[in-house]
């Protein structure tokens, strides 16, 4: 049975799915945009977030150029959470016709080497279609998520997620669902990007100040061979999007896996670096990165 609150979440996303079908797209954007600005400027805990992780991010930018990059991070999720709605009985070739694709010839010439793949991306841009039109690309992905409290949006999501071919594996004791995905050739796709627990994190730099980020990347990466690829959309159009697949990752081999395992993860958080810099509006802030950390004095977020 699910919950009152499960069922009245997913009468508004219901509700969401026809209000977008209702309007032009630029409607809807307005809109939304409009109320994505109008939540960050009433502040609150999670506004505090963006704002405190912009100021470690970018110490040297005035305060308004924070907020103005925050303001637009919400703008962009909320036109995220607009595609999944307008998109959810998109095709292949709808999905095909609304990205540029940068970088494929990378992606054959991994797969070719018949090793598999680890795709490293994060949550920029339109996250969720770039799930979505990966196997639309021909690139065989396995996508590896953490499952959201309301289960019949859960499933709403999944079912979006493997409408093109995804194969979706949920993130608790996943390691051998990736390695058995790995040996099959396939690319195993992995948001990394937020916050790990420390017991399954390494304290590496991020953004210029060292936070606890997930091992699994790099562990699947040692165990099997697969190179790491980082892979990433960002919005260039109102309905377009560009995907980027950069050159894998170099692999260290020091001959103490640990060591290699934290090395690799490191190169991870530079690659993100370099993308989240070259495109901060279109990252999601709002989560605590920099929990714990070793550079800074105390709890960051005042909430520990």
């Amino acid at each position: 049975m699910y919950t009152p609150r499960e069922l009245a979440e997913y009468a508004a996303f219901r509700a969401a799915v026809t209000a977008a079908a209702a309007v032009p797209l630029a409607t809807a954007q307005r809109l939304v945009a409009r109320a994505a600005g109008a939540l960050f400027d009433r502040g609150g805990r999670r506004v505090g977030y963006v704002l405190t992780n912009l100021r470690i991010a970018f110490p040297e930018l005035p305060e308004a150029e924070r907020r103005r990059i925050g303001r637009e991070s919400y703008v962009n999720l909320g036109w995220s959470l607009l595609d999944i709605a307008r998109g959810r009985n998109w095709t292949p070739e709808d999905l095909r016709g609304r990205f540029d694709v940068e970088g494929l010839e990378i992606a054959n010439a991994v797969l070719g080497a018949g090793k598999g793949a680890a795709a490293l991306t994060l949550h920029i841009g339109s996250f969720e279609l770039l799930v979505r039109v990966t196997p639309a690309l021909g690139i065989p992905v396995t996508v590896v998520g953490r499952p959201i409290a309301n289960r019949l949006l859960r499933e709403e999501l999944w079912r979006q997620r493997s409408s093109t071919g995804t194969e979706v594996l949920e993130h608790r004791n996943v390691l051998p669902a990736m390695l058995r995905a790995v040996k099959k050739g396939r690319v195993v796709a992995m948001l990394i990007d937020q916050y790990a627990r420390r017991s399954r994190g390494v304290f590496v730099p991020f953004l210029g100040v060292r936070a606890s980020t997930s091992l699994g990347g790099a562990i699947l990466a040692l165990r099997t061979g697969a190179p790491i690829v980082p892979t990433y959309s960002t919005r260039i159009g109102p309905d377009h999007h560009r995907m980027v697949i950069r050159p894998p990752l170099e692999t260290p081999d020091t001959g103490d896996v640990r060591k290699d395992a934290e090395l690799l993860t490191a190169r991870v958080n530079d690659a993100y670096g370099e993308i989240i810099r070259a495109h901060p509006e279109q990252w999601m802030w709002s989560h605590r990165r920099f929990r714990h950390s070793p550079d800074l004095p105390g709890d960051p977020y005042g909430d520990r």
